[in-house]
């Protein structure tokens, strides 16, 4: 079975299904979903997404762009913090600096300063 698509169609009153692509958590929808995506799940290329694979996936595109292997460990764990801050400011900016951090395990500091580099001078 492909993870590339929802893993059953969706009759009335049977669940829709998604396959994460990554992680392959199956998120089943028995009402009110409809078509749409699970909340905070996308879909790439023909691929579903879940939250926490997203997060993972910024993180290590922050590090791929870095320079990848070549980057140390230290310089990688500070990557992707900030990715993950990065992330969550661009899923949801409208959320406090607390939820937030919460969010992406940093610190209040780390996503106000993330917060005014965002902003255009």
């Amino acid at each position: 079975m492909s993870t590339a698509t929802k893993t059953r169609a969706a009759k009335k009153g049977e669940p829709v299904e998604f396959t994460c692509a990554r992680c392959e958590v199956t998120s089943r929808w028995t009402q009110g979903l409809g078509t749409a995506t699970p909340p905070n799940w996308v879909k790439e290329k023909g691929l579903y997404y879940c939250l926490a694979c997203r997060r993972e996936r910024a993180m290590e595109q922050a590090v791929e762009k870095a320079g990848g292997e070549r980057v140390s460990t230290a310089d990688r764990a500070k990557l992707r913090s900030a990715a993950v801050v990065d992330f969550e400011l661009a899923r949801d900016p409208d959320r406090t600096e607390g939820e937030i951090a919460k969010a992406a395990r940093a610190s209040i500091g780390a996503v106000r300063k993330a917060r005014r580099g965002r902003r255009p001078s």
